[in-house]
């Protein structure tokens, strides 16, 4: 799927990236059809702050904790891709 191809309405979530150790978390954009995601400047220092920070953001789109990290791991496995790659659109 390209920008040219996205629909009208897209189903899109925050996700983190899930980096390993203490490493700062790049709050990404995943959507339902696209493998990948889109890296975003948001950033938080843990894992927890982050899937709190999602879980904000993502609510506002009408998305649970539950909703969100099933199309991030749909899009993630979509793109062939696992925590700490750089594959992005």
């Amino acid at each position: 799927m390209t920008a040219q191809t996205l629909p009208d309405e897209p189903n899109y979530a925050f996700c983190p990236s899930y980096e390993l150790g203490d490493e700062p978390q790049q709050i990404r954009i995943v959507f339902e059809g696209m493998p990948g995601y889109v890296p975003t400047a948001l950033i938080a220092l843990s894992v927890s702050d982050a899937e709190r920070l999602c879980d904000r953001l993502n609510a506002r789109l009408g998305h649970s904790r539950e909703d969100w990290t099933a199309l991030a791991a749909r899009s993630m496995r979509a793109g062939g891709t696992e925590a700490g790659d750089r594959s992005r659109h």
